[in-house]
């Protein structure tokens, strides 16, 4: 996803965030995603969900069983 997406996303494939996002991100099982971009909100990571977050985040990162990877920003 590139671009601004004015609200929520929910990942459930793998895939990248590169533009900006308004809202949440909520990563579902299984999925591995990477976040480049900015995410206004937070991030939540569901259990067998797989995110690199490079980008900045806003909000918090909540990880519910999943694995995290964070070499960003996190602003919560």
């Amino acid at each position: 996803m590139k671009g601004m997406h004015p609200g929520d996303i929910v990942m459930d494939q793998d895939g990248r965030i590169a533009g900006m996002v308004a809202g949440d991100v909520v990563i579902r099982p299984g999925c591995d995603v990477r976040i480049s971009g900015m995410v206004a909100g937070d991030v939540y990571v569901e259990e067998g969900a797989r995110a690199r977050i490079s980008g900045m985040v806003s909000g918090r990162v909540f990880n519910d069983g999943g694995a995290v990877r964070i070499s960003g920003m996190i602003g919560g």
